[in-house]
């Protein structure tokens, strides 16, 4: 039985990873119709739990509002190589509009049998938004600097595809790792730990969501 009741997220349990693990390897309509409740307790209920009251949080919080966007267990196997039915983890993005999620900012959090990752960016950001990105930092190298700075001894790694030829002009090597980039994201990467059976992930996660909203803001607030 889940241990979250509602909107109060109370941690996931232990036998999330055991789930996890044995979807990975009994990865068929079959295993999971057998496993079904062990899916809604051990991982669908608290993962939207978590989504639902982080979502409502973040909006009091900041004033912006966000919408949860939680993954399906199912995968699209139509045009994907991998014909695998069921992912072996989930996650959740916490977007600004309704509409695809891909190409704009967000907030995530996503959970496996043997990790965590939470973070902010762009997942497949179009060329036209990369450019508008780029003229905004142009247009304040110095304010985007001191932005991005606040990161660089942070949990966060910079991560995002980079361009091979680079682009003409002048600029920080701050900057420029992050210029040169198809995608941008910042994301920390755990083990499964203790704090993910607790409150304690909660907690972890919205402190690190809003020291990284001053970033998604201002990559938010690009006109393309």
């Amino acid at each position: 039985m889940s241990k979250n009741s509602g909107d109060i997220f109370n941690g996931f349990s232990r036998e999330m990873s055991d789930f996890l693990v044995e979807l990975r390897f009994n990865n068929n309509r079959e295993w999971f119709d057998n496993n079904r409740e062990r899916y809604f307790s051990l991982l669908k209920e608290p993962m939207d739990s978590f989504a639902r009251e982080m979502n409502a949080e973040l909006c009091r919080r900041t004033g912006i509002k966000t919408i949860p966007s939680v993954s399906r267990i199912n995968r699209d196997i139509r045009f994907s190589k991998n014909k695998e039915p069921y992912r072996d983890h989930r996650w959740v993005v916490f977007k600004r509009d309704t509409g695809e999620w891909k190409h704009k900012p967000v907030h995530y959090f996503e959970i496996g049998a043997d990790y965590f990752t939470i973070g902010m960016g762009t997942y497949d950001a179009k060329p036209a938004y990369m450019q508008a990105l780029r003229k905004k930092i142009d247009s304040n190298t110095a304010e985007f600097e001191r932005l991005v700075k606040r990161y660089d001894e942070s949990i966060f790694k910079l991560c995002g595809e980079k361009y091979k030829k680079r682009f003409p002009g002048e600029r920080s090597e701050v900057i420029d790792n992050w210029y040169m980039r198809k995608n941008i994201y910042l994301q920390y990467t755990s083990p499964v730990n203790e704090a993910v059976l607790t409150r304690e992930i909660f907690d972890f996660c919205l402190e690190q969501f809003l020291f990284l909203m001053p970033v998604i803001n201002y990559m938010s607030n690009v006109s393309f």
